[in-house]
């Protein structure tokens, strides 16, 4: 094995150094010349550093009578003798438990600052040679450790400094062989030939450590652990009780075990292939920081798992007694020792709470259990010093005569408590040992004498006897006739038992269990519900429904036989016989914004007589006959008065029903009851009607039209720029409604839904969605085709009205689709120039703004604007619109700064106004020479009667220089 190894790496070594230097040949010639020199001279240190840095990892090195073996990863050898001084070679190397080995024997310092993982007991191995006796030291204690000092011998380190020196040597006798293996550091000492030590690094040093996280904690900054530490406080000792003989508790803080990650960094840091280089603790903050202040106490460390790379998977326990009325001082990281090279993580917050197990039932109890009552056994709570103490009247003060038996077994069988036993806590509603709380154990014994109160006392216990915890009945005692088992009720004591941190099991609950012998083979439980599917969910189109019903699913005659009939062993004869005439047939739903079920349709049903249950639209038929030559069957159907998903909650499929008929047994320790169910969906595909692609636009696509436009509160819009009236043959702001929408199968909306099948007579319904309705007609609902338009004319480039149609189905739902109606102002305003007088001028000064009023429409061609001395209509205006003269205001924008200005400083007999009817603008300077230059703006109000209001902004500008 160690030649493989060695031209192993020799190859490597050759490839490596020498490829570069001679060119491709064959190598063979070279290995096995410098492997004949190794085997000649063994191999030097050189050589096993080069070959640990190749990535080759030292797994352990012993001392041998020649030298130093070492045995790498790969399970090969490597073997210094270092001529002659081998001999006297020494091995130093740190255990998991952080204690200093000399040549495999453990020494009595320490070499790091904590306790180690304590390890698995191992198997007794064969007798060896007696190794060399150990240099003594101190303890390690207050976390005092020792580091190889660079004189040969051992300093004294407490929190990463020297405090002391020692004469303990670490350095072979003479000019022997020292290896020193510390975390990632492989120290040669003696070497012949080397100046000072020589150092091998194994692969990276271990940088930090840091906590993998799930769950933060609710009263700190700290992460905190998934699951909770808790931890049972105290025992019962016989031997320690109070003056009434009930048990004075005694402390024992047994905890749970908690899983916890942390990460390495790198993820490559050397801790060895199973972490056997690394030593791990737990550390908690107290008063200062990770380092002086911190005390190893909170939390203690079980096992440390380094089998997935970059990873440790601890297992902790917590040290109840030591946890803070201060949760800021229940804080712990992990320190992990690479070596001598102690890095710490970051803190957690360790929250821990008290349990009480409980010895329960665990045929009856399953996690989760709220409720114990029943369910656990007679507790004592009384000490027995002595056995002869547990006697008929003790035992009677937990368990009388008159008490429920806990278990009852048959006079011929036996009962094995073993497997009916367990802790149990009631708060965290689960059994310890799924709390992670390990190594209990249970202990049953028999006592002597539980006596009848008849006159011969007879003592039920006499029938009886036990072994590991199996009890059955005494046939010593009885011979070959058992039967006067039957009827006795003996009693069996239970005590269990966790071990403390030294291993020793100490009681922690004690219960008496009360027995029944019977004639019979006992049933523990009741029969199981046959839970039965009557058919595939199944789902129905509410459209393709009418006023009479539609089989949705059945059970057949086939089904009831092999389903329910043979399912318990029955006929349709006999059927009735063993269940219940009465029983119940429900159909349930969830309402829209509800959580819990409705009763849709509920039915009592009388035995064999056939039961037809009907309501809102579901039909639900029960025959279940008596007779084994007619024809059974269950059947649900439904009409047009079901509800659809408007009505109650689906998921996609529909409205949900849910039908269940529930047939009680009379016996359930013979037959279990039937609850049969059916699930189906009525789905309601009303969709929205196809819009006129000429009328309607998305929002995006109106804003690509007009800049200005914001969106509306629906998405679908139908854009109205008004039509001639067909009484007044005047443009007006009006559209009708079908041509909102696209013809289905050439009908229009109203017609296509005043025949569409389970659309009531009433057939489709139109209203304004916002009320009050202001500015818009018609104010009431219509059904049938009708005109929106508005009451007035439009102040505004566009006006924005929600409208919703609403049909209403036979089963009552309403279904209701709402969109926007958006008018827009035909006309707009065109560009008006600015017009400007003489500020300081004497007397009156007037400018006409009228000649500065246009207005357009939306093509951009005029409508109304000045022309041979006055304003006029144009062509377009009058020929295609055929608007009338609008009515023309003008006036001031009274909020703007320079007109607030000039009003407010001009002097007594000064006038600024503008003809409301003319829009001659007059400014009258009483005196006031102006210094700057005013500039005010007319608003001309031009407003088209019932159809467009228009404002045109003309400026005007009082000059201070002429």
């Amino acid at each position: 094995m160690k030649n493989n190894l060695f031209r192993k790496f020799l190859a490597v070594f050759l490839t490596g150094t020498l490829l570069g230097a001679v060119g491709c040949k064959d190598y063979d010639d070279d290995i096995n010349d410098l492997q004949k020199q190794i085997d000649e001279t063994n191999a030097s240190v050189s050589e096993l550093k080069a070959l640990i840095e190749s990535g080759s990892v030292i797994k352990s090195v012993t001392k041998t009578n020649n030298g130093l073996s070492f045995t790498l990863s790969n399970n090969q050898t490597y073997e210094v003798t270092n001529g002659t001084n081998g001999t006297n070679a020494d091995v130093w190397t740190i255990g998991a438990d952080g204690y200093w080995y000399k040549n495999d024997v453990k020494q009595s310092y320490k070499a790091v600052g904590v306790d180690g993982v304590k390890g698995d007991k191992g198997d007794k191995g064969d007798a060896g040679d007696k190794g060399d006796t150990g240099d003594k030291g101190d303890a390690g204690a207050d976390g005092k450790y020792y580091v190889p000092g660079a004189n040969g011998f051992f300093e004294i380190w407490q929190d990463g400094q020297k405090v002391d020196d020692t004469q303990i040597a670490w350095k072979a006798a003479g000019s022997g062989l020292t290896a020193l293996l510390s975390g990632n550091t492989l120290t040669l000492s003696g070497v012949t030939g080397a100046e000072g030590d020589v150092t091998i690094f194994q692969g990276a040093q271990l940088g930090s450590v840091a906590f993998v996280p799930d769950v933060i904690s609710e009263e700190l900054p700290y992460a905190t652990t998934t699951q909770e530490f808790c931890y049972v406080a105290t025992y019962l000792d016989e031997a320690k009780a109070n003056s009434d003989k009930t048990f004075k508790p005694q402390d024992l803080n047994k905890s749970n075990e908690v899983a916890l990650v942390y990460r390495l960094n790198p993820t490559d840091a050397f801790v060895g292939e199973e972490g056997e280089y690394a030593v791990t603790a737990f550390i908690n903050r107290v008063v200062k920081t990770r380092a002086a202040g911190d005390k190893t106490t909170l939390l203690n460390a079980v096992s440390a798992d380094f089998s997935e790379k970059g990873v440790v998977k601890m297992v902790a326990t917590v040290n109840a007694s030591k946890l803070s009325s201060k949760p800021e001082y229940d804080i712990a990281a992990l320190q992990v020792w690479a070596g001598q090279n102690p890095v710490t993580s970051d803190y957690i917050h360790v929250t821990a709470s008290e349990i009480e197990p409980t010895l329960v039932d665990t045929t009856a109890v399953k996690k989760g259990a709220a409720d114990l009552t029943g369910k656990t056994f007679y507790p004592r709570t009384k000490a027995i010093a002595k056995a002869a103490n547990e006697t008929d009247v003790f035992i009677k003060e937990f368990v009388t005569l008159d008490d429920d038996a806990n278990f009852e077994f048959k006079y011929t069988g036996e009962i094995d408590l073993k497997e009916k036993v367990g802790l149990f806590e009631a708060n965290k509603k689960d059994y310890i040992f799924n709390l992670g709380i390990k190594g209990m154990s249970y202990k049953f014994s028999l006592p002597e004498k539980y006596l009848a109160d008849d006159q011969e006392k007879t003592n039920q216990q006499w029938f009886v006897e036990m072994t590991d915890g199996v009890v059955k009945v005494n046939a010593k005692n009885l011979g070959d006739g058992l039967t006067p088992a039957i009827g006795r009720t003996p009693v069996v004591r239970v005590d269990a038992f966790l071990p403390d941190n030294a291993g020793t099991d100490r009681m922690v609950a004690s219960a008496y269990i009360k027995l029944s012998i019977s004639r019979d083979d006992p049933t523990e439980e009741p029969k199981d519900d046959n839970k039965v599917t009557i058919g595939d969910a199944k789902s129905v189109l509410y459209r393709s429904l009418t006023d009479a019903f539609s089989l949705v699913n059945k059970m057949s005659w086939q089904d009831v036989n092999t389903k329910i009939y043979g399912v318990e062993g029955l006929t349709a004869a006999d059927f009735w016989d063993n269940y219940e005439p009465a029983y119940d047939v429900k159909v349930t739903a969830v309402a829209l914004n509800a959580t819990t079920t409705t009763d849709v349709l509920t039915a009592t049903g009388q035995g064999d007589a056939k039961v037809v249950a009907e309501g809102e639209g579901i039909n639900v038929t029960v025959d279940l006959n008596k007779d084994n030559t007619t024809t059974a069957g269950i059947y649900v159907s439904v009409n047009n008065q079901a509800k659809t998903q408007h009505t109650y909650k689906d998921a996609t499929k529909g409205a949900e029903y849910t039908l269940t008929i529930t047939i009680k047994s009379k016996d359930k320790m013979k037959h279990g009851d039937f609850v049969l169910t059916q699930q189906f969906y009525v789905k309601e595909e009303h969709k929205a009607f196809d819009f006129n692609p000429l009328y309607h636009f998305l929002p995006t696509e109106i804003q690509k039209l007009y800049n200005n436009f914001k969106k509306t509160t629906q998405d679908d819009i139908i854009l109205v720029k008004g039509q001639l009236s067909a009484d007044s043959d005047t443009w007006e702001m009006s559209s009708v409604v079908t041509e909102h929408f696209s013809k289905k199968d050439g009908k229009d909306i109203f017609a296509y839904y005043n025949g569409a099948n389970n659309v009531n007579v009433t057939g489709v319904s139109f209203l304004w969605s916002k009320s009050p309705i202001e500015g818009v007609t018609p104010t009431t609902a219509q059904t049938a085709n009708f005109e929106v338009a508005l009451d007035g004319a439009m102040t505004s480039e566009f006006l924005a009205k929600d409208m919703t149609y609403t049909t209403t189905l036979e089963n009552g739902e309403e279904c209701p689709f709402t969109y926007s109606i958006v008018f827009v102002n035909p006309f707009v305003k065109g560009k008006s120039e600015a017009v400007e007088l003489y500020g300081n001028a004497p007397g009156e000064v007037t400018v006409a703004t009228d000649v500065q009023v246009r207005v357009n429409d939306r093509d951009g061609d005029a409508i109304y604007a000045y022309a041979e001395n006055a304003l006029a209509l144009t062509e377009k205006a009058t020929d295609v619109y055929k608007v009338a003269a609008p009515q023309v205001t003008y006036d001031f924008d009274k909020a703007e700064a320079d007109y607030k200005e000039l009003i407010g400083n001009i002097s007594a007999g000064s006038k600024f106004e503008v003809d409301a009817a003319s829009g001659i603008v007059t400014w009258k300077n009483e005196g006031a020479t102006l210094n700057k230059s005013f500039h005010v703006t007319v608003v001309a109000t031009v407003t088209f009667a019932n159809l467009s209001e228009v404002e045109c902004r003309i400026p005007v500008t009082i000059t201070a220089t002429k």
